[in-house]
């Protein structure tokens, strides 16, 4: 195989591997977390979210592909998707989400977990020169939500989802 189709190669598989950049949000069912005791929380818990955006960059400074969190203020949810050559992995994009989630929902956000990890394609593992020159970020949030109490002191109707 002469280098012209290597390179070729290992640049088709490199943007294979990219192409999956992108923001992720999950929920637990309504009603999965019953019986739970969060410590410190006041309130039953109503379900479980969670956050994640990944991003892939050149010389770990150039974004390539990203995760893309979007807050949409008609259905008051959290959308996720990929943009090209704009970094939107970052603290700040989601924790928003998370407590306008939180916010819309009428809940507190108990047990609060971050995360944040990069990846050099660099190490032993990985062949070629592509390790040399890209590189991954993931980031991410997870808590649980309670449903905070009215002034008669029962849940807010609203937490059903």
């Amino acid at each position: 195989m002469n280098t012209k189709k290597l390179f070729a190669s290992a640049a088709a598989a490199a943007a294979l591997c990219m192409a999956s950049g992108c923001a992720t949000v999950e929920f637990t069912s309504p009603g999965s977390l019953d019986g739970i005791v969060v410590t410190g929380a006041t309130g039953n818990p109503s379900h479980l979210i969670m956050v994640d955006t990944v991003g892939y960059y050149m010389f770990w400074t150039i974004p390539l592909v990203t995760g893309d969190l979007r807050w949409n203020e008609d259905t008051k949810s959290i959308e996720g998707g990929t943009v090209f050559f704009q970094d939107q992995v970052g603290l700040d994009e989601v924790q928003n989400a998370m407590v306008k989630y939180a916010e819309s929902r009428n809940c507190d956000l108990a047990d609060v977990s971050f995360y944040d990890s990069d990846t050099s394609y660099a190490g032993p593992s990985y062949s070629g020169i592509i390790g040399i020159f890209f590189g991954s970020s993931r980031m991410g949030v997870s808590a649980v939500l309670i449903p905070r109490k009215d002034k008669a002191g029962s849940a807010d109707a609203k937490q059903a989802n």
